[in-house]
Order: structure tokens, then C-alpha cells, then sequence
């Protein structure tokens, strides 16, 4: 019987633990970005973000992110754009540099982010609505050019 008892119990509690991940699971579909554990990444309300999907693996990736900040802190741009590194190789996030926090990729945002390759950046609004896709690392100029494609686009939605 008491062993019956035991068994009963971790059922339940097993039950209730999994009923507990499918709704944490449903949850992380209201927000634009995750981390690995399902937490929602911080985003501005009032400027467009840059997403920018990277491996630390990927020469390129590490390459690439120089120019991404130098051009994003310009007088032009500085106080529009927010910029968030989403890694997808590892685990571990980067939060040292307040110009490029670094967050672990959850799988939930390569459903509303296809991610080909590394790099892939995504400029969005606040509310997520995508406004300018790149696959592959730019360079300095290209990424202007990108930028302001981006604002043209959300001032036209705005206009709308």
C-alpha cells in the first residue's frame, strides 16, 4: 500500500510538471524573443531593433560585429536602433558589452526568425514586424543602407 502511495504521488507530481512546461511552452509565443530558458529578452519600445543571429563559430559572425556597432552608435542612428546579438551555438550569453548584449537562442525564435545561416539580421519594430532581412555579413556601408531602408519602412507603416 505504500508503495502504491508513492507511486500515486510521483504520478500526480509528474502530471503537474509537465502540465506546468506546456503552458510555460504557450507562454513564450507572446513574446518577439526568447532566451534558452524561455525568459523574454528585454526589448525597447521606442526605437527598431536589430536582431542579429551569430555563432561564435562563424569568422564571419566575429568579423561582423565590429562594424554592426561602430555604425549603430553614429550620431544618425544611435538613438533609433537598438542592437541584440542572438547566438545560436552555445549556451552562454555575453551581457558585458551594453551595445551588443549577446542571448542564447531558444528554439521558439527561429519559428518567427529563420535563421539559413550565420549571420542572418533582422531589423523589426518594437512590436516585431519585420522591416529589413540580411543573410550574411555586411559591411559598413552596406549596413547604412540597411538602416535607413528600415526607417523608411516604419515611418511609412507609421504614416498608415
Amino acid at each position: 500500500m505504500r508503495y502504491l502511495v508513492l507511486f500515486l504521488s510521483f504520478f500526480v507530481l509528474s502530471l503537474s510538471c509537465q502540465k506546468e512546461e506546456k503552458t510555460a511552452d504557450r507562454d513564450i509565443h507572446r513574446y518577439i524573443l526568447v532566451d534558452k530558458n524561455g525568459n523574454p529578452i528585454p526589448l525597447p519600445e521606442n526605437k527598431l531593433i536589430v536582431v542579429n543571429f551569430l555563432a561564435y563559430s562563424c569568422s564571419s559572425c566575429m568579423r561582423e560585429i565590429p562594424v554592426l556597432k561602430k555604425v549603430i552608435q553614429e550620431p544618425r542612428f544611435k538613438d533609433k536602433f537598438h542592437l541584440i546579438g542572438i547566438v545560436i551555438d552555445s549556451d552562454k550569453g555575453d551581457f558585458s558589452d551594453p551595445v551588443f548584449p549577446v542571448y542564447p537562442a531558444h528554439k521558439q525564435d527561429f519559428v518567427r526568425f529563420p535563421v539559413p545561416g550565420t549571420p542572418t539580421t533582422y531589423i523589426i519594430t518594437p512590436e516585431g514586424k519585420k522591416l529589413v532581412v540580411i543573410y550574411g555579413a555586411v559591411t559598413e556601408e552596406n549596413f547604412r543602407k540597411f538602416l535607413k531602408q528600415a526607417l523608411k519602412k516604419a515611418e511609412s507603416y507609421s504614416n498608415n
